[in-house]
């Protein structure tokens, strides 16, 4: 536990961990990092050992969409080469997590020895990790290492983008002062002409719109201004729609919800009114491929307004110094508060208004799977989604108010949803996260269901068999799409965990749906089977668009 008379670097930094807000740290322990684990074990921050690397980052990435910050511990070179790719995709994403690697003694150093996990090059990976991080450093001095911790993770926090703190061994158990208090302003500052500036060109506009819309994304949520945005749109009465990446920002009831935008991937009616507004007005939206589906209406400058974290485009000027919150809450205040023509909206949610009754013997489609599990999901769920036609599919479903969505919809790096999930439910331990990964997915960061298993913790993960690439295969189909066939099911039990379900039919799905409720603190590890060519109506679109010349 902490001693607050006298500390070292290490148990320094495992002290900062925590009080900025971190209960739980993954990773892999290794021979360079070792001392550094000893300190987090003596700390109030649960110590996480994951299966390899990878999976420890991406675990790190689910936590920190929940939680506000997250944290990966793993060795130098092969650990730290090997979460490389979730921690990229944690900074495209806008993610705040801290990774922390063990390093080669600092009295080494410039004799660059052939040391283990090494070329020789003692300082190749901290410049490596420079180019994708918001802050890194190597702490080399126990007098100076208390600062530099302080301000990098601070800049995490500031950012919310990832960080990287290099410890060398011999450094870890070295005294340093004691910390005090550790409070950080996370507030974009903004200026204020600047600011006016952008108001009155943005409120000239909107004012002259005859079919304005609103388009929001994730940075609402990275921000924690939710609230604003919300206040705003009912202000506006302005219909409004989210990307993939920002689903679920705020509660889909909003009688002014029209769905998701995302291209082809939309529905219809989303779609149309996206495309065909006069003024589209993007609140925390990442203009990428896949968030606007190539669309030509967000790629047409001159009917947009852009507001990002720390800036707003209208037309061709840019605004630099204006803070999202001043920007959508300066809104709120400058337009006439409009009525909402709710009664011609179709909202998402009439989507549910059908009865679903289950045919038992009757083979299971993928279309009928997601019209039974929409119908399934409850406000104390978090959905978990992987890249591939899942993330379609799931993009376009209605979720109940208190429900949050976790996706990687820029990034997509496969194999994502399984160590998240893990990361997700120890952020959030009274939700049940639904998880939602292809096969050729899990095939990639399988080992994490062991992980979870080994945790006791209670998600429902269904496991889209359909065997092998899917998205693929629709853009090019060809063999190397194929997968060696698992008996996924069973995974569960080899894991030491419980049985796993098998379905084929639509009466097998409610016999694991009511398995699943009836054990709510249990992991309910579910197969689907569907045919290999059973997908989305989206994804089906996007693949003539690529095909015709396009691309994801």
């Amino acid at each position: 536990m902490w001693n607050a008379e006298s500390t070292t670097v290490g148990k320094y930094l495992a002290h900062r961990l925590g009080q900025a807000g971190l209960k739980h740290i993954f990773g892999v322990p290794g021979d360079y990092v070792l001392s550094f684990f000893d300190c987090l074990e003596e700390s109030n921050i649960e110590v996480v050992c994951n299966c390899n690397e990878l999976n420890a980052g991406y675990a790190a990435d689910g936590y920190a969409r929940i939680n506000g910050i997250g944290a990966v511990c793993i060795t130098y070179g092969v650990g730290a080469f090997s979460v490389f790719n979730a921690v990229v995709g944690s900074f495209a994403e806008r993610l705040p997590v801290v990774v922390i690697s063990g390093g080669p003694k600092i009295s080494e150093r410039q004799h660059h020895h052939l040391l283990h996990h090494t070329i020789g090059d003692m300082n190749l990976q901290y410049r490596i990790y420079e180019e994708i991080m918001a802050a890194s450093v190597i702490l080399t001095s126990a007098d100076q290492a208390p600062s530099q911790i302080d301000e990098t993770i601070s800049t995490c926090l500031r950012s919310r983008r990832p960080v990287y703190i290099e410890v060398p061994m011999d450094i870890v158990t070295k005294p340093c002062r004691v910390p005090g208090p550790f409070t950080i302003d996370t507030d974009i500052k903004s200026d204020e002409e600047a600011v006016t500036e952008a108001l009155n060109d943005a409120v000239s506009i909107l004012t002259n719109a005859k079919k304005p819309v609103i388009l929001a994304g994730v940075e609402v949520h990275r921000l924690d201004i939710r609230k604003d945005l919300e206040d705003f749109i009912t202000h506006s009465g302005y219909p409004y729609s989210t990307t993939l990446l920002g689903k679920s920002v705020i509660p889909e009831k909003h009688p002014q919800f029209i769905g998701i935008y995302g291209g082809a991937a939309s529905r219809e009616y989303a779609r149309k009114t996206i495309e065909e507004a006069d003024v589209i007005l993007c609140l925390g939206t990442l203009m990428t491929d896949v968030q606007i589906g190539q669309g030509e209406a967000l790629l047409d400058s001159s009917r947009m307004i852009v507001a990002n974290s720390d800036n707003v485009k209208i037309k061709h000027h840019v605004y630099n110094s204006v803070s999202l919150k001043d920007f959508i809450n300066g809104l709120a205040q400058k337009l006439p508060k409009g009525k909402a023509d709710t009664e011609s909206i179709e909202h998402p949610s009439k989507d549910l208004e059908d009865e679903y009754i289950a045919i038992p013997d009757q083979k299971l489609t993928l279309r009928r799977f997601y019209q039974r599990v929409n119908r399934f999901i409850e406000k104390n769920n978090i959905i978990v989604t992987d890249t591939g036609d899942a993330i379609f599919c799931t993009g376009n479903m209605y979720l109940p108010e208190g429900v949050d969505f976790v996706d990687q919809a820029f990034y997509l790096s496969i194999g994502y949803s399984v160590p998240a999930t893990l990361g997700v439910k120890l952020a959030a331990p009274d939700k049940r996260p639904i998880t939602f990964v292809g096969d050729g997915a899990f095939q990639m960061t399988a080992q994490e269901l062991s992980t979870i298993i080994r945790h006791n913790l209670n998600p429902i993960i269904f496991l889209i068999n359909n065997e092998g690439y899917t998205i693929e295969r629709v853009l090019d189909d060809g063999p190397y799409n194929d997968l060696q066939m698992w008996k996924y099911n069973m995974l569960p039990e080899v894991f030491n965990g419980p049985k796993g379900f098998e379905v084929k039919t639509e009466g097998d799905l409610e016999k694991a749906l009511a398995s699943a409720q009836d054990n709510p603190d249990s992991l309910a590890f579910i197969e689907v089977h569907f045919d290999r060519w059973d997908c989305s109506e989206s994804l089906q679109k996007l693949g003539k668009g690529f095909k015709s010349g396009g691309n994801l």
